[in-house]
């Protein structure tokens, strides 16, 4: 964002704690020291944050509003659907919208409930509003100075298992052109979709497909076997489609048909005296 920045005076950076701080994963610091005018903190207020970015923008300038976490945006998703995502189609292109939304998503690092969701399909289904998700440090780089030149919305969610993870070489000015799929591996039996954290553990497991892999599915007792260039499905011996689950505590398995006992017990046990 630093070489956006540099590049456009019309670029601004807010949010929550995007400045002093430098964001909760620290992407954006140093960038207040260079820029004072231009990258500033806001308030708690999500709503408030894109509000803001759609009056920045209807202005003519650019904004990268950031939210602490994607669990946030759903408290500016009103401003998202109704206002931003609709602004090029309802003044028919007269209009536009340039905006980048940045927010953190998923899980893997062991934050709470609020810090680890995933709605990246959620608002990957709001017409007017591209959505995208780098898998690596040159993509977070090029999709993001992309998104920022874009002239409508873009929300850039970045994998939060992905930041200081490892290293990559960034090719000057380097830029990614939105709504394009990359083929990392060509194959011929199989085409596997993944994006953000989720690339590396697929390529992973691909490479280790040269050796057959067993995995027993405990619910449906069905047997997984991975060979190269297929995948056979195998019920065990003795093994019946409606087996259930290990029982664990305070769960009761169903009971079957004709039968009297309960689920769940329902009896309460009496005073004495």
């Amino acid at each position: 964002m630093c070489g956006e920045l540099e590049r456009d005076d019309g670029v601004s950076v807010f949010g929550e704690d995007v400045g002093r701080a430098g964001g909760v994963f620290r992407a954006t610091q140093g960038l207040m020291d260079d820029f004072p005018d231009r990258v500033f903190d806001s308030p708690v207020a999500q709503a408030g944050i894109v509000g803001a970015g759609v009056g920045l923008a209807a202005t003519g300038l650019t904004s990268v509003p950031g939210i602490q976490f994607q669990r946030f945006l759903y408290q500016g998703f009103h401003q998202l659907t109704q206002h931003v995502a609709r602004m090029h189609s309802r003044t028919r292109g007269t209009v536009s919208c340039p905006m980048t939304i940045r927010t953190p998503y998923g899980g893997g690092i062991h934050a709470l409930e609020l810090h680890s969701e995933s709605f990246e399909g959620g608002f990957a289904h709001v017409p007017g509003l591209k959505v995208v998700i780098p898998a690596s440090p040159a993509e977070t780089a090029g999709l993001l100075r992309r998104a920022i030149r874009n002239p409508d919305l873009v929300v850039v969610v970045e994998p939060t298992r992905l930041y200081r993870s490892f290293r990559e070489e960034l090719p000057e000015d380097h830029e990614i052109p939105l709504g394009e799929a990359r083929v990392v591996e060509s194959g011929e039996d199989v085409t596997v979709v993944a994006w953000g954290s989720m690339l590396r553990e697929t390529l992973d497991a691909v490479g280790d497909v040269d050796a057959s892999v067993e995995v027993v599915d405990p619910r449906s007792c069905t047997r997984w076997t991975l060979a190269p260039s297929r995948v056979r499905f195998a019920r065990p011996a003795g093994a019946s489609s409606s087996a259930r689950r290990p029982a664990r505590p305070g769960w009761a398995p169903r009971s079957p048909p004709g039968s009297t006992r309960r689920r769940f017990s329902t009896s309460k046990r009496r005073s004495s005296g």
